[in-house]
């Protein structure tokens, strides 16, 4: 049956807060966009461009970290049914098939159908061991995974932030590429000003590597959130080390 506008106004999805999750307002301004879209499409006023399957596709949704955030799987699953629907009103084409990830990038490249949960969401495919899967090889400087043996991490360095790579994501929900390199490399120079005992030239804190948010990707590549999350929980230990002296 095809998607009404009520079906778009009453939608409602579970929050999370003390992981990853949609910015609120992000997702509610693009339902008003679809509902005005559905509108249009039965006859009623039409309020600028009609939405194509491409456009939900392409949508892009800030990530929230420890303040409330709508699930990305139940997003991404409804978004499929739209986007389905658009396609069926001939607003749109059918999903391409998966790339082949790209050349010199960790990671597979590959999933499911958009909205079939991330890398860590159901029925998508687990990432694959990498620097940071706590059932990979370990980057030095990593803690190791719990009942393991415990050790003292040994300091980070610049080079280890240059040099870390992540697993890459096409068709569940990524981090920005892009905008994770440039935080990385405010961190890379925060870390070395440091350790050539400069704290007054850092340019990034504890605080502010746990409050970032990157904006995510669909459809296209991105980093794997989860990978992500852990260097950088990794980066704020190491920085406290500094701002604790």
């Amino acid at each position: 049956m095809p998607l009404t506008p009520a079906d778009i106004r009453n939608k409602k999805f579970h929050t999370v807060r003390l992981r990853p999750g949609y910015n609120e307002e992000d997702v509610d301004a693009l339902l008003d966009r679809i509902e005005a879209t559905l509108v249009a499409l039965e006859g009623g006023p039409r309020r600028g461009p009609l939405l194509t399957a491409d456009d939900v596709r392409n949508s892009r949704f800030r990530t929230t970290r420890l303040s409330p955030g709508y699930r990305e799987d139940e997003v991404d699953d409804f978004l499929d049914v739209v986007v389905a629907d658009l396609v069926g009103r001939g607003l749109g084409r059918p999903a391409s098939p998966p790339l082949p990830g790209r050349p010199g990038m960790t990671g597979p490249g590959q999933g499911g159908p958009m909205g079939q949960g991330g890398p860590m969401g159901p029925g998508g495919p687990p990432a694959a061991p990498s620097q940071h899967d706590p059932t990979g090889p370990q980057r030095p400087g990593t803690p190791p995974p719990h009942g393991g043996p415990q050790y003292q991490r040994p300091p980070m360095t610049p080079r280890d932030i240059r040099e870390q790579q992540f697993a890459t994501t096409r068709l569940t929900t990524g981090y920005n590429e892009q905008e994770v390199d440039d935080f990385l490399d405010r961190a890379e120079f925060t870390l070395d000003v440091l350790l050539q005992g400069r704290p007054e030239r850092a340019t990034l804190s504890a605080a502010e590597v746990e409050r970032v948010q990157f904006a995510t990707t669909r459809a296209r590549p991105g980093y794997d959130p989860a990978q992500v999350d852990r260097f950088l929980d990794v980066l704020a230990e190491e920085l406290r080390r500094y701002e604790g002296h």
